[in-house]
């Protein structure tokens, strides 16, 4: 009986097994000195942070932005570790957004509102040839309505420091969140070519390889082949 159990779950074992072109084995099946060679063949792949991962990486910036109050922005960055490379953004920002998010904003543009002034915000820079954190430039303008009689003197004399104070809040600002964003990159980029990674992500896909290590067939490559193989006609011989 116990005998009939086991070949009984070989049975089952070689019935759920792929099937896959003779010869060729999954990243889990490949000898440590294959899978090493394999880790390095991916690692050194132009495909390793593909198309898809720059847009996951511009998205992930998008937000980061949306959280401190930039939402409208558009972002443009490289980060190659080559001089000039960096995250910028550009576009109009809400005054509104920024006393949401940002409590050093909030005091001062709440200050301003006191005295009358209402802002228009953009950040410019955007045909620059280079986007990093010194590449933008805060741009705000401020309109008021209000007699200066009907204010209060105090308010009149804090209306200039209170406008280049927020002038040189957001300059610094958006540097610092520039950088923030590139140190935030280069961690991703970093996290997709460490060896762990690369394991993991090699164990989960369906890529064929050579008993050396050396990549033969990728996961869509493999699942076309089994299409075509399941919908070959049968031929029986009689």
């Amino acid at each position: 009986m116990e005998n009939e159990v086991k070949l009984s779950a070989l049975r089952e074992r070689f019935r759920r097994a792929p099937v896959r072109p003779k010869g060729l084995r999954f990243f889990s099946e490949l000898k440590p000195e294959a899978q090493e060679f394999a880790v390095s063949q991916e690692r050194d792949s132009p495909d390793r942070f593909d198309w898809d991962d720059a847009e996951f990486l511009t998205e992930d910036f998008k937000t980061q932005l949306a959280e401190r109050g930039f939402e409208e922005t558009e972002v443009y960055w490289s980060l190659g570790c080559c001089q000039g490379d960096g995250v910028a953004f550009y576009g109009r920002v809400h005054a509104e957004s920024l006393k949401e998010k940002d409590c050093g904003a909030k005091r001062l543009i709440a200050a301003l509102e006191a005295t009358g002034d209402s802002l228009y915000i953009e950040i410019t820079g955007a045909n620059n040839h280079y986007h990093h954190w010194n590449s933008m430039t805060v741009e705000i303008e401020f309109e008021n309505e209000t007699e200066d009689e009907d204010l209060p003197a105090r308010l009149k004399i804090a209306r200039p420091f209170l406008r280049e104070s927020l002038e040189e809040y957001l300059a610094d600002r958006v540097k610092e969140i520039s950088r923030e964003l590139e140190k935030s990159g280069y961690a991703e980029i970093e996290y997709r070519y460490d060896e762990e990674t690369i394991r993991n992500d090699l164990t989960e896909r369906e890529h064929l390889y050579e008993k050396d290590g050396t990549r033969t067939m990728t996961e869509f490559e493999f699942c076309e082949w089994s299409k075509a193989k399941r919908s070959a006609p049968v031929t029986i011989q009689t």
